[in-house]
């Protein structure tokens, strides 16, 4: 059976193009892969001429003689509309009945006549003067939108950008998809191969259709000769005639209404009416980005598996490792497409490896591209030659100097650095812009402008610097300028407000980095790598940035201590920084140690605010490490030292030390009392942040302790108020430390204690989120630990060994402070459920130990609690575990921690309860419960009044 023929062999709908006699379906006039399962539905739908066609029919005539299931239909149809693209919606679904076809047909005109001529639409024969691509465009498809939509009001649009950036490719892909407006034709002049601006005219005539040998006609000509015609132009590579191009331009569109140019070049044509449109380069992925689908989503790396795919590169095992390189390969190569090209075609050479091992010598490495490519775009050397040539000698000497800068950079900054007495401040500042209009310098952002030197071009500019000897020159000369920038960013840091600072500073991390490395190499100036460092930690404490931190400040003190230099302030300076670092890592020895030096320059040179530094990071020893005693002593003192200082803040930072000294150790009501006023009374300074100083939001902190002290004297919902208030206040300043310590140690530990296990799941996976970003080793243990107990808590045996035992190597001491004996005994009794008792009676005697060692007896009542009811579950330990319970309960009486004392006595009295001491049972567990106002809908109440109901229902049964 075969399908009857349309009314025409050829016919055209939308942006497709359909020839029955030789089975082909084109858009935009590009063939399309179609299987002839769904080209015959297409056709069965097109000769309904708008008719609903049946399910039935449609399967009888596209699977003659056959019986297939509806299922097998609609995977066709499927089919179908992917090949249509954005003409997919001419297939309509009529429900309970099958399909029907809803757009107009135009029946191509001129029909095959004879063997070999084909039948082509008009959308064809506008676009017949383009090159026909081979390959798909990719990471373009918001471009390509955005171009067409501005053709709609826009007679002249230049697409500017970087060379190899694909402005050629762009144009074209937009032209084609504008066909259907130009019925006069659309057609491609390309001046890259135009040597002088005298061949312009015939260049363009030629694209236009001018007969040859008709002699070079002139602008008027071919202005009059198109004046009533609706043409679009591609106007190609106009920057090395952009003079005469933009003459031409001009010329073409004053000549009548109805003709457009799109334009591409380095920088824009500059004429009335003109739509300057910038290319970016391709979407790359962040180094934050790990997951393997979302990196292979971006545009950057689609292009690099097409291209590498069609050079015959095998794709070499690991998906992830392989995903990993290519992001690395084209996060070096900026996105630039040309240069991903050539990249990819290496692999077949150099593996994927080796390709990543080689991208620091991209211009050796990234040779050889197509061979019917301009000269321009075989290797990435002539790329940037090209470009560079097109420069006047005074802007090719500001583009090799501005080489030194890595990542963004001010006007300001550029002139201190490129400027000398042969190119004054001025001169640089009129170079600059230019190389911006010429694409050879980025601008990042709008109301304060950042400027940036692509990867490639940066290194092809130090290049040039280092042939002609002048590299170091303008590296010591960068490395000052930081220097000095750093000096007064330093002195800023308490004047201006905090969000002001880093507008202004935070964007100068890379260029800092660079210079710090240039500054400590053999041909650097390690002096002004120690003053580099200095000047700058305010930037990274404000960042978050503690682990780089350390690593910059132990470099510093090590050349201080090996050139055996003085400089008290500087080593001062730098062991605060080191301990404050060190305290993300553990609270050892060498933390207090570098408190303790840091303290002792700051008594040396009379520091007030240093000796706060300084005993504040004692502080933080000496509580982490449990010895609550010494650390209120270290509170007091330093909220003694903070009443001779100006600042009020100060003096609330000290009252919140005590009160978070007192919850630990026990004395709620004084703890509690403390931490609300200072969460009342403390805001954030404007212009004094103390996140450089104390590493976190006070107030948060405050809030976090404050939400522990209320838990425990009983008020459930006023805590998880307080907890997450922390974390919204965090969340606003958007500092990355705070909001881990605020999820952490506040939010998910209230939330366990006021829910369980089982509402753990938001907030831990708010934890792993902001401690993956944050980068410190130890808040993503904390992270790991919480999500690890939620997944102990469902019923994983296997994340004690791979999530939690890890954790708790990380964490160190700090496990068993008071704001995790929650987590401590959760982990315990998970491990309970799963019968794995000695595990967890081996955790609590640990914390145990170290509570009854520092007389921590408000974390000691619920570790006892704990780890009776695991031995109560272990036969012949009975007894044993009656004893730890009833010493949990007397422990709890003893401080003001009503919520440890409810699950002390509600664990006891099941136990007596099961022993049949009902009496004893309730008269314990009874006038603790009543001594709750508030949370009745917590984990722990309920569970006390279900027990509570139980021994009723047991009384009356008895009675």
């Amino acid at each position: 059976m075969k399908l009857v023929a349309s009314p025409s062999q050829s016919f055209a709908f939308g942006r497709c193009q359909v020839s029955v006699q030789r089975r082909e379906l084109l858009r935009e006039g590009h063939p399309v892969s179609l299987g002839s399962r769904a080209f015959d539905i297409l056709v069965v739908l097109v000769e309904g001429r708008g008719a609903v066609v049946t399910k039935d029919e449609l399967m009888l005539r596209a699977w003659p003689g056959r019986i297939v299931e509806e299922n097998t239909l609609e995977a066709q149809v499927s089919a179908l509309r992917r090949a249509l693209g954005e003409d997919r919606t001419v297939i309509r679904t009529v429900a309970g009945r099958g399909y029907q076809f809803v757009s107009e047909i135009a029946d191509e005109p001129g029909a095959p006549q004879a063997e070999g001529l084909q039948a082509v639409s008009p959308l064809v024969a506008a676009a017949r003067g383009l090159p026909l691509s081979v390959t798909p465009l990719i990471g373009r498809e918001t471009a390509l939108r955005e171009i067409v939509e501005l053709a709609a009001s826009s007679r002249l649009i230049t697409l500017v950008g970087a060379g190899g950036v694909g402005k050629t490719r762009l144009a074209i892909e937009a032209a084609r998809s504008l066909a259907a407006r130009f019925p006069d034709g659309v057609s491609i002049a390309e001046l890259g191969p135009v040597g002088a601006a005298e061949y312009l005219p015939a260049t363009v005539a030629e694209a236009l259709g001018f007969p040859p040998g008709a002699g070079t006609p002139s602008l008027d000509r071919i202005a009059a000769a198109i004046s009533q015609r609706r043409i679009l132009l591609v106007l190609d590579n106009c920057e090395h005639l952009v003079d005469a191009a933009a003459q031409i331009t001009e010329k073409l569109l004053r000549a009548g209404p109805f003709a457009s140019v799109i334009a591409t070049s380095r920088e824009a044509l500059k004429i009335d009416g003109e739509y300057v449109y910038r290319v970016a380069s391709l979407d790359v992925p962040g180094e934050e980005v790990r997951d393997v689908d979302e990196l292979l989503g971006f545009g950057a790396l689609q292009l690099f598996d097409a291209r590498a795919a069609f050079a015959g590169a095998e794709e070499p095992a690991g998906k992830a490792q392989a995903a990993a390189l290519k992001a690395r390969i084209c996060r070096h190569l900026d996105g630039i497409p040309l240069a991903i090209e050539l990249a990819a075609a290496r692999v077949r050479v150099f593996g994927l490896g080796g390709v990543a091992e080689r991208i620091d010598d991209r211009f050796n490495l990234l040779t050889g591209g197509v061979r019917t490519a301009l000269p321009r775009q075989k290797t990435l050397r002539a790329t940037l030659d090209w470009s560079y040539e097109l420069l006047s000698a005074q802007e090719r000497e500001v583009l090799a100097r501005l080489g030194v800068f890595f990542g963004s950079f001010s006007m300001e900054s550029a002139s201190a650095v490129a400027s000398s007495a042969d190119i004054p401040s001025a001169a640089v500042v009129e170079c600059l812009s230019q190389l911006v209009e010429k694409s050879l310098v980025t601008v990042d952002g709008a109301a304060r402008a950042k400027y940036r030197l692509l990867e490639t071009t940066q290194l092809y500019a130090r290049e040039k610097m280092q042939s002609r000897g002048v590299l170091r020159e303008y590296s010591l000369r960068h490395a000052q300028h930081l220097r000095d920038l750093f000096v007064r960013a330093e002195f800023e840091w308490e004047t201006l407000p905090t969000a002001d600072w880093v507008g202004l500073y935070a964007g100068h991390l890379e260029g800092l980095r660079a210079a710090v490395n240039w500054s400590f190499s053999p041909e650097g100036d390690p002096m002004l790598g120690v003053a580099l460092t200095t000047s700058a930690l305010p930037l990274w404490m404000q960042s978050g940035l503690l682990e780089e931190c350390l690593s910059r400040v132990n470099q510093a003190l090590n050349h201080l201590d090996d050139e055996e230099v003085g400089d008290s302030r500087s080593r001062m300076k730098l062991y605060a920084a080191k301990g404050a670092s060190l305290l993300y890592q553990g609270v050892g020895s060498e933390t207090g140690s570098a408190f303790r030096r840091a303290l002792e320059y700051a008594e040396r040179m009379g520091d007030d605010e240093y000796r706060l530094r300084a005993i504040w990071g004692m502080w933080s020893v000496t509580y982490l490490n449990g010895n609550y005693e010494v650390a209120l002593s270290l509170a007091r003192r330093f909220s003694a030292l903070s009443e001779a200082l100006p600042h009020k803040a100060d003096r609330l930072i000290g009252n919140r030390m005590t009160g978070m000294s007192l919850l630990c150790m026990g004395r709620l009501g004084d703890a509690r009392g403390g931490l609300q006023r200072v969460a009342e009374s403390y805001e954030a300074p404007v212009y004094r942040s103390h996140r450089t100083r104390f590493i976190y939001e006070q107030k948060m902190i405050a809030l976090s302790s404050l939400a522990h002290a209320l838990w425990l004297q009983g008020f459930a919902d006023q805590a998880m108020r307080a907890a997450q208030q922390a974390v919204e206040g965090a969340r606003a300043l958007d500092h990355a430390p705070s909001i881990c310590y605020a999820l952490t140690e506040g939010l998910c530990a209230i939330t366990v204690l006021t829910g369980g296990v089982s509402a753990l799941a938001e907030p831990a996976a708010a934890a792993a989120a902001a401690t993956r970003r944050h980068g410190i080793s130890t808040w993503k243990a904390r992270g790991r630990m919480w999500n690890g107990l939620l997944a102990l808590g469902a019923g994983d045996s296997l994340a004690y060994e791979r999530d939690l035992r890890p954790a708790f190597d990380e964490i160190g001491e700090a496990l068993y402070v008071l704001h995790y004996t929650g987590f401590v005994s959760a982990v315990c009794e998970a491990l309970g459920r799963l019968g794995r008792e000695d595990e967890g009676i081996e955790l609590a005697t640990a914390g145990i130990e170290r509570a009854r060692r520092f007389e921590d007896r408000c974390s000691l009542s619920e570790l006892l609690r704990v780890k009776g009811v695991l031995m109560s579950r272990s036969p012949g330990t009975s007894r044993m575990a009656e004893t730890l319970l009833v010493e949990a309960v007397e422990t709890s009486r003893q401080h003001e921690a009503l919520a440890w004392r409810l699950r002390c006595a509600t664990s006891l009295a099941a136990a007596w309860m099961k022993d049949g001491r009902l009496d004893d049972a309730r008269d314990l567990l009874e006038p603790v419960y009543e001594g709750f106002s508030e949370g009745f809908d917590t984990h722990d109440l309920q569970a006390a009044r279900r027990l509570l109901e139980a021994m009723s229902g047991s009384a009356n049964r008895v009675g």
